[in-house]
């Protein structure tokens, strides 16, 4: 029974994976920053799987103190910590770069990557002092080099995020700790969907077409991750769902290029 720590689990693909690795016999420890939605969440997979295995801790990625908090508060419930996933990150509106207000860019690059930094340093740090673990960053769009209007910032820290997890991967090879990726491709989730309402109507329907095409929902997604997880026995391994050969082979599929799964899902 292993002890899962997911930042920003209260929805979307985190409370996603939560309820994953807790159909699997796994300790989970939801956190976010609001505390109504944290609650709900818990009581939910509590209600589910039991209220011995779930936990709820409120935390802000960007306060370093906090996320040091959130790993001595689940190790003082389940005793350890094996796996910490950097999931925690926000999106920019959809505008063009010199559109936005600089506190927003200020505060995607905090939560993108300096929470991510924040949380793989703690992780580190006490996985290193208790011999073992596994530390995975969430990859997103950007991370690959592709561009989008109105994404350059928030791709920008996706961006960086791969350097920063690669650069981990080869510090801590000599290490018992395993650094990892997961790219979960395009999941349909209200974060997506709150983006999409600030898009202009032109990106709009460019995007929907795309999302349409390659994205997927949590319930397809996090299953194939966390099975993919709990096999993973090594460092600087990348979990992808929607891989470069499943995206050119949906492009050229009948079945996908119909599809319209924003409308199923009645967006």
């Amino acid at each position: 029974m292993k002890t899962v720590v997911i930042t920003g689990s209260s929805r979307g693909i985190g409370l996603g994976l939560a309820r994953e690795f807790l159909a699997r016999s796994c300790r989970v420890v939801l956190s976010a920053r609001g505390r109504s939605r944290l609650d709900a969440a818990k009581t939910e997979l509590a209600d589910a799987f039991g209220a011995d295995r779930v936990a709820g801790l409120a935390c802000d990625v960007t306060d370093a103190g906090q996320v040091r908090s959130l790993w001595d508060d689940a190790a003082r419930l389940f005793g350890t910590v094996d796996i910490w996933i950097n999931n925690a990150g926000i999106m920019n509106t959809a505008k063009r770069f010199w559109e936005l207000d600089p506190a927003e860019m200020a505060a995607v690059v905090n939560a993108n990557i300096l929470g991510v930094m924040y949380g793989s340093h703690v992780a580190l740090q006490r996985m290193l002092a208790q011999g073992h673990g596994q530390i995975y960053n969430l990859e997103g769009m950007g991370s690959n080099d592709n561009m989008r209007v109105g994404f350059t910032v928030y791709g920008t820290t996706k961006r960086a995020l791969r350097y920063f997890t690669e650069s981990l991967v080869q510090e801590a090879a000599d290490t018992p700790v395993q650094v990892c990726t997961l790219s979960p491709g395009i999941v349909v989730t209200d974060l997506l969907v709150e983006n999409m309402k600030t898009m202009p109507r032109e990106e709009y329907e460019k995007v929907r077409m795309i999302y349409n095409i390659l994205g997927d929902t949590v319930e397809t997604v996090a299953p194939f991750l966390v099975q993919e997880i709990l096999s993973n026995k090594s460092t600087g391994v990348k979990i992808s769902w929607l891989t470069e050969e499943k995206a050119a082979g949906r492009f050229n599929s009948d079945e996908f290029a119909s599809r319209d799964l924003l409308g199923e899902l009645g967006l």
